[in-house]
């Protein structure tokens, strides 16, 4: 007995779609999908340089007069370090200053540093095991990222964890790498006894040593600075060993992020900083503007701690002096903003900076910036509306002392 139909009686088949619409239909379609993305780049493109309904050809020479371009965020990595117990020993941030010419920095953050001292200026939101190394005990390497990223008050675009082993694997072509040592580092023995870990002076450190001379503790109130000063004089020892040949030759051959990251690093110029803190009364103390010089110059364009959270910021040069640029940038991250777009304006020769803002709602935000790099406001209700805000350099814009010019 059939029980395809109420009637009983058997369905006949659909007939067939003719073929030009059984071919012809998907392929028109994949053509509209493929067409409808085409429009899409080239309206974004047009819209961050539209004004009162006209556009423009898009500028693709970084160099001429109306480009502009979205940032690619900074390429950075926190390198956390645990010793053979499991405890944070080290935390180091590093950098990429520019990812095809290579070069950037590394910060190391000492492991007793607290959510709440930093750029940001966190308070009550940690009342108990603030430090880092508190941190890691309870949550991990997330828990030690999310917490530097306070303290720095930006985000890293990625993070490891090293033990002794992977310490091993990373720096054993370079083995050994030379470091001075001021004093004897003296363990204590399993019987008592005391043993010379780590003699004074130029020490050639084997990779399989790397971890017990980056986490050996050191007594007196400064014992965490002199600890991190160490840390910084074996990170330029060994960055200076990759940089004797081809770096990527003196890692391991591994497809790990934090290989590919060294690996540009160390084709330029490397800063190594563990300046921005100090001692008070046995009590980490950080200098919060200098932390927010290293974290300005070694993130050109970062990704916010809070994305969204502040205002968003389109950079044009107006003078025709590139040499602008990076100052222009470092002043305006000081500022608080987040910085979306960068180029220059569409033509050379503008005589005033100027913060302009499209939205009456974002006038205390313009004024604010205007104020802090030394700009004029204006209101404009065409702009661009990629962005909260536009600033315009123009040739009376005076660089922060010791900004860096490029």
């Amino acid at each position: 007995m059939n029980v395809e139909g109420s009637t009983g009686e058997r369905r006949r088949p659909s007939p067939s779609l003719p073929y030009v619409w059984k071919w012809g239909f998907p392929v028109l379609a994949v053509v509209l999908a493929t067409w409808g993305v085409v429009l899409l780049l080239g309206g974004l493109t047009t819209i961050l340089d539209s004004r009162r309904g006209e556009t423009r050809e898009a500028v693709t020479d970084p160099s001429a007069a109306g480009f502009e371009a979205f940032v690619e965020q900074t390429w950075s990595m926190l390198v956390a370090t645990e010793d053979e117990s499991g405890e944070l020993v080290e935390v180091a941030v590093v950098a990429a200053s520019d990812r095809s010419g290579g070069g950037g920095t590394v910060l190391l953050v000492p492991v007793e540093a607290s959510i709440s001292d930093g750029v940001s200026g966190v308070t009550g939101e940690c009342e108990v095991a603030c430090r880092l190394v508190d941190q890691h005990r309870n949550g991990g390497l997330d828990a030690v990222r999310a917490a530097t990223a306070m303290i720095l008050d930006v985000q890293v675009t990625g993070a490891t964890l090293l033990t002794p082993a992977r310490w091993e694997s990373l720096a054993g072509a370079v083995d050994p790498v030379s470091v001075a040592l001021e004093a004897d580092l003296v363990a204590t023995a399993v019987d008592g006894t005391s043993v010379v870990r780590f003699p004074a002076g130029l020490v050639a450190v084997a990779a399989a040593d790397v971890v017990d001379l980056l986490g050996f503790p050191s007594a007196g109130n400064d014992g965490s600075l002199v600890r991190l000063a160490r840390q910084g004089d074996w990170w330029r020892g060994w960055v200076e060993a990759l940089q004797g040949g081809n770096p990527r030759d003196r890692l391991p051959n591994l497809e790990l992020e934090v290989v590919d990251l060294l690996a540009t690093v160390a084709r330029g110029r490397v800063r190594v900083v563990t300046g921005p803190w100090s001692a008070d009364e046995g009590a980490l103390v950080v200098d919060a503007d200098r932390l927010t010089d290293v974290v300005v110059e070694m993130f050109p364009f970062p990704i916010p701690r809070v994305p969204g959270q502040r205002p968003s910021v389109r950079l044009l040069n107006g003078t025709g002096d590139p040499g602008l640029d990076a100052p222009a940038r470092e002043a305006v991250l000081r500022a608080g903003v987040e910085l979306a777009v960068v180029g220059n304006y569409r033509n050379d020769g503008v005589i005033q900076t100027r913060v302009i803002h499209r939205d009456p709602t974002d006038e205390a935000a313009a004024e604010a910036l205007a104020a802090a790099i030394g700009g004029g406001v204006l209101f404009d209700q065409y702009l661009s509306p990629v962005t909260d805000l536009t600033v315009v350099i123009g040739a009376d814009f005076v660089p922060r002392a010791g900004a860096s010019r490029g």
